[in-house]
Parts: C-alpha cells; sequence; structure tokens
C-alpha cells in the first residue's frame, strides 16, 4: 500500500510539473543571472538529424523549468546550512554582503597588465602628465577568513614594474567595505568622495561635492544571481550638478547622449545607468568649464562610476576601455596633446586580464622574469621531467630557457 502511495504521489508531482510547464509563459531574459534565456527551438530535418535540435531543447528544458530561481535558492542554501559548505559555487554572504572568492593571486597575469600599460606608456604617452591607482575589490577589506589573493603581493608587482614616469595615486585607504554593493562587485557612487578629493589634490583639478542625490530600488547586482543566496537588494544612489547635467555625451556603440542612462533602471543590468556601463570608446563635453583641460581615463566599468564626479575638473573627458578595443587601433579614435592621463582599474582586471591581448608590434615586455619563470617550472617543465608532455610542449621549454638565457 505504501508503494502504491509512492508511486501515485510521484506520478501526480511528475505530470503536475508537467502541466506547470506547459501553461507558464516562457521568460525571454533572466534579470537574476544576466542572460538571455534558451527560447522553444524552430525544428527542422537539418537540426533533428544533427542532433543540434536536441541539443538546444536540453538547454530550453533547464532555462525555462518552473520554479527555477526557487531550486536553485533552495540548493544552496541546503548546502550552506545543513551541508555546512562555507560557500556555493565560490559564493559566501556575511552580514548583508555577496563575496566572491577570488584565489589564487596570478601574477603572470598581472604581470601582463603591466607590460601592457608600460607599452601604451612608450607608445603614446611619453612626455604628458600619467598618473594610475589601482581600485581594490571589496574582498581586499573583509576580515573574513575566507581564501583571496595576495593584495599586498598585487600592489607590490605593479608598483614595483610600472613605468616610474607615471605617478602612483594610492587610494587604497580613502575606500572601506561599506562604499562597495552588497549584492555586486562595484563601489557606490555616493560614497567615493574620497577618493575624487585624493585624485583632485593629486592631479591638481577642481573638485565640487555639492551634489542632487537621485536613488533607484531595488538594484540586483551581479553577484545576487550568480550566488543563487538571497540576500537584501541594494539601492543606487546617482549624483547631479550642473557640470553633470550640462554634458554633452557620446557612446561609439550607442546612442547615448547624456552621463546617466536612466532607461537602464530595472533592466537586465541596472549599473547600466553609469554612462551605459562597460563601453569601449566615450566622450563627455562640458560645456561649463571656463578653459581648455581635457582628461584622458583608461579604466573598467568602476569608471563609469567615477567619472561623472570628474566632469567638473575638465573640459573633456575621454574613457577608453582596453578589453573591449585594440590598443593599436587607440590613435585613430584620438590625438594625444597634452591631456592628462588616468590609468585606474581594479584589482579584478589585474587579476583576469587576457595575457594575449598585450600585443603591440615592435615592444618587447617590461616584466617580473621570476615570476614567469616560476609560472613554467610549475607547470611544463613538470610534465617533461615526468614524460608527460606534449612534443609542443617540451619544444617550447627548451625555446624558453634559450630565450632566458640570452
Amino acid at each position: 500500500m505504501k508503494d502504491k502511495i509512492l508511486s501515485i504521489a510521484f506520478c501526480v508531482i511528475l505530470f503536475g510539473f508537467l502541466i506547470i510547464n506547459i501553461i507558464v509563459k516562457d521568460n525571454t531574459i533572466s534579470y537574476t543571472e544576466r542572460r538571455k534565456m534558451q527560447l522553444f527551438p524552430s525544428a527542422s530535418i537539418d537540426t533533428i538529424f544533427s542532433g543540434k535540435w536536441m541539443d538546444e531543447f536540453d538547454n530550453y528544458a533547464v532555462d525555462q523549468f518552473a520554479f527555477r530561481e526557487e531550486f536553485r535558492s533552495i540548493k544552496a542554501k541546503v548546502e550552506i546550512n545543513f551541508l555546512k559548505k562555507l560557500d556555493n559555487n565560490g559564493f559566501y554572504i556575511k552580514d548583508g554582503f555577496i563575496y566572491k572568492i577570488e584565489y589564487p593571486l596570478n601574477e603572470r597575469k598581472v604581470n601582463s597588465y603591466v607590460y601592457k600599460m608600460n607599452t601604451l606608456y612608450d607608445k603614446y604617452l611619453k612626455d604628458m602628465n600619467v598618473y594610475y591607482s589601482i581600485i581594490p575589490d571589496k574582498n581586499y577589506y573583509t576580515k573574513e577568513k575566507y581564501l583571496k589573493m595576495d593584495y599586498d603581493r598585487l600592489f607590490e608587482i605593479v608598483t614595483n614594474n610600472m613605468n616610474q614616469k607615471m605617478k602612483y595615486i594610492d587610494i587604497k585607504d580613502c575606500l572601506s567595505l561599506d562604499d562597495y554593493y552588497y549584492t555586486d562587485t562595484h563601489f557606490k557612487q555616493d560614497r567615493i568622495n574620497k577618493v575624487v578629493e585624493k585624485l583632485s589634490s593629486s592631479m591638481h583639478f577642481k573638485y565640487d561635492d555639492n551634489y542632487e542625490v537621485k536613488s533607484y530600488y531595488p538594484f540586483y547586482g551581479v553577484y545576487y544571481g550568480q550566488a543563487a543566496l538571497k540576500v537584501k537588494p541594494d539601492t543606487i544612489n546617482y549624483l547631479f550638478n550642473d557640470a553633470i547635467k550640462n554634458a554633452k555625451v557620446e557612446d561609439m556603440e550607442s546612442d547615448l547622449t547624456t552621463v546617466y542612462e536612466e532607461k537602464s533602471l530595472g533592466q537586465m543590468d541596472s549599473y547600466d545607468v553609469f554612462l551605459s556601463g562597460s563601453t569601449p570608446f566615450v566622450t563627455i563635453d562640458n560645456p561649463l568649464y571656463d578653459g581648455q583641460k581635457e582628461l584622458i581615463i583608461f579604466r573598467d566599468s568602476f569608471g563609469s562610476t567615477l567619472a561623472p564626479l570628474l566632469i567638473n575638473g575638465y573640459s573633456k573627458i575621454t574613457l577608453i576601455d582596453l578589453r573591449y578595443i585594440d590598443p593599436q587601433k587607440i590613435e585613430q579614435l584620438i590625438t594625444f596633446d597634452n591631456q592628462d592621463i588616468l590609468i585606474i582599474n581594479n584589482t579584478l582586471v589585474y587579476y583576469l586580464v587576457d595575457p594575449t591581448f598585450i600585443q603591440f608590434k615592435g615592444y618587447y615586455p617590461y616584466i617580473n622574469l621570476e615570476a614567469l619563470d616560476k609560472y613554467v617550472l610549475d607547470t611544463i617543465y613538470k610534465k617533461v621531467k615526468n614524460d608527460t608532455a606534449t612534443q609542443f610542449e617540451s619544444t617550447a621549454l627548451s625555446q624558453y630557457y634559450g630565450i632566458v638565457q640570452l
């Protein structure tokens, strides 16, 4: 009798979910995961016999499963609260903040970033006022004993190996954990006054801290969906003064004309309200500035939050994101002519930079050979020694040590 009841219950649940999945309208976008969802695939003889239709249907079934978000949340809670895991898929929550574990530090990638910036300086920025700064991600400020990258080592590599003609502006002490969003990686625009003050005093531009504030709630940051851990959403505060209100914006990828793209609020990524988020090339003209004083910022998405607060001090600001634009083509977009230069990225850019995206013809790397040597010894050398390396790896190792000996 018991087995019969269980069988009936199983069938009821199975067919119940089938009916629910048929009735419930498919979602085109997952706002928590910030991606488009797989819709029901169209069938043809080619897609059916090639297996493509079945692959797409599998993705559709996973994406459009009823109560998908609720089940993701339950899974995360079970793993943390009952199985006592310290994190869920590399994310953990403490005091309302969602953190992503970034570990270990990849010194090779940090050196690749440094090489990229030094080459940029040699090719375009000599004899200009060049400043650089590093924005710590919020893991830097947490006191929790989770694994995190060696930030001291990251700062050491960068400051020791960047071209010394570029002036370093240390802003670590200008920020704290409370200056970052609970559910996102970025800092809050209304909490970075100390950062702007430090930049202003070092770079000698005018700074106006009298702002009007507009707010938007709820803001679900990038970590909210990835972690599948339910926490209270954030509020986005974005600031206005006369310079920001009157600024003229041009974005090479969109029709953006104002500093804040308010139509982005409530969409897939509300953070795009700040200068449309991460875009390759943006210019901001300030018609209220008396004179000609320009700034070029090589930045990441943090720069979209920071740049509006610098508008008052310049007649024009140009923002360039080297993650999305070929460095060799920069001179086709801008003429370098005595502008102030600010290179400012967060620590995760140093950590995640693609080493293949650093090639400038005719230039040789400013690179920490000790760190590179350690990487080779820890990987390819061990394979060669254990006779598990491919012919390509063996040849590459031989050529590497031939270069080092030169």
